[in-house]
């Protein structure tokens, strides 16, 4: 299978969670945390936003920038502003992952699954794309 569709599937997935997030956000519900109970701690945290924009609308925008810029690849366009983009895009959700990772291990001192997951999610697409 080709790398880029593999991102592309794991960025769909990544955009699913963070539109179910936004869902819940809406209705003013903290999301069902599948695993422990300490999503809702995180998500009521100062830090659930960053520079006033909801931390799960940031997820939104770049799950849907990677979605666009994959199958763009994927369907042929190799431009260097192309690939380049496509590690940029990379590199800042890999600099955002470690932050909202460290947030909730030395600063909030709790762990929601989402958040987790999305970390995941994230440095899956990175070793996809470094390996294949």
């Amino acid at each position: 299978m080709d790398t880029h569709l593999i991102i592309f599937i794991l960025a769909l997935v990544g955009a699913f969670e963070a539109l179910y997030l936004n869902y819940e956000r809406r209705r003013h519900r903290a999301p069902v945390c599948v695993i422990g109970n300490e999503c809702g701690l995180v998500w009521e945290s100062p830090y659930s936003k960053t520079l006033g924009v909801s931390n799960e609308v940031l997820g939104i925008i770049y799950y849907f920038t990677l979605l666009v810029v994959e199958w763009a690849i994927f369907s042929g366009d190799t431009s260097f502003q192309m690939i380049a983009g496509e590690y940029l895009i990379l590199a800042g959700g890999a600099i955002m992952s470690l932050y909202f990772l460290y947030i909730q291990w030395r600063v909030i001192k709790a762990w929601c699954f989402w958040c987790t997951l999305s970390a995941v999610i994230v440095w899956l697409i990175i070793i996809a794309r470094v390996t294949l």
